[in-house]
């Protein structure tokens, strides 16, 4: 369709151009070749007479005039969703919709596991897509899910939150530490010159910038901590304990999972930890969507289901298959 001699499924090449500042990754976001999106920039730069992406260096960067379309195609295209997905009635048990959340593998873990076996009974139709937190361009990891990956969902530290979308408290956990169940010197407990002097497994982030929770704690009380082994995922961590005298800093919900097929004691923390909360944003053109806001409190009445953290847990061995 064309309005005022616009090709208008040119806006959303344009979203992805002056988004990604890349014709290949634009291409990627939109399913389309390379020369395909490279046609659209120049039909866009024809139609505005404006290059809109220059090479600066070995990358692009938008114009004055990309710069101030930006904005203005993201709530042009923000308002098109908002028009093309509001249903007339909302029935999940005959809803097709996929939903896009992104979250850590904490949260997907303990969390989503519960969410996806209710889908199963009340709306089968429903397809989950869960993907980890990315790295964001500016620190921003709420914007980088939901402007530029299209998700629906995002879940983070509050710490995290970006107050320019809808929120709410969704887990609030406490950390605590997991040991070797084998390890006699952790019997009695763990103090904290113990735990400066052991050996960490601990989760580190792709970026390379973020720190978890307990890694920043423990910076800004000037607690260095000896890391043997680090991961991208909470669900590794017991692989790199077992056999070993190292200790991991977990989720108290996480730790009692690991317990119940590994070998290991869950011990408290020989330190607070402030409360870990976890966040659940959304789109701010999705707050009155109804398949959202649907979604939205299956997700925190699934939440509230997982009832408070119990206390630290005897050793637990994994039951044989």
């Amino acid at each position: 369709m064309r309005y005022r001699r616009l090709d208008l499924n040119l806006l959303v090449a344009l979203d992805a151009l002056l988004s990604e500042c890349s014709v290949s990754r634009a291409a990627e976001r939109l399913h389309l070749g390379q020369s395909a999106t490279s046609s659209a920039l120049g039909r866009l730069r024809e139609h505005f007479n404006d290059p809109l992406l220059v090479a600066v260096g070995r990358r692009l960067e938008p114009t004055a005039l990309g710069l101030q379309l930006l904005p203005k195609v993201r709530e042009a295209l923000a308002l098109t969703r908002e028009i093309v997905d509001a249903p007339v009635d909302f029935d999940p048990a005959t809803c097709t919709r996929e939903f896009t959340l992104v979250a850590s593998d904490y949260v997907i873990g303990v969390l989503m596991p519960a969410v996806s076996r209710e889908l199963a009974r009340i709306a089968p139709g429903v397809r989950l897509s869960l993907r980890d937190l990315p790295a964001p361009r500016d620190a921003d990891v709420v914007g980088e899910a939901l402007d530029y990956r299209r998700s629906d969902f995002a879940v983070v530290p509050e710490r995290r939150l970006n107050s320019a979308y809808p929120h709410v408290p969704l887990i609030s956990d406490t950390l605590c530490c997991v040991v070797c169940a084998q390890q006699p010197q952790f019997a009695q407990g763990l103090d904290l010159a113990a735990y400066g002097a052991a050996e960490h497994v601990v989760r580190a982030f792709a970026d390379g910038r973020n720190l978890a929770l307990d890694a920043e704690y423990l910076q800004q009380a000037g607690i260095t901590r000896q890391v043997a082994v680090s991961v991208e995922s909470f669900a590794l961590i017991p692989e790199f304990i077992i056999g070993t005298p190292r200790i991991a800093t977990v989720f108290r919900r996480q730790a009692e999972r690991f317990a119940q097929c590994f070998d290991l004691r869950i011990l408290p923390a020989p330190l607070k930890f402030p409360e870990a909360v976890q966040v659940l944003q959304w789109h701010p053109y999705q707050d009155r969507d109804p398949a959202i806001m649907w979604f939205r409190s299956l997700l925190l009445e699934q939440a509230a289901r997982l009832g408070q953290p119990v206390g630290a847990s005897p050793v637990s061995a994994c039951k044989p298959a």
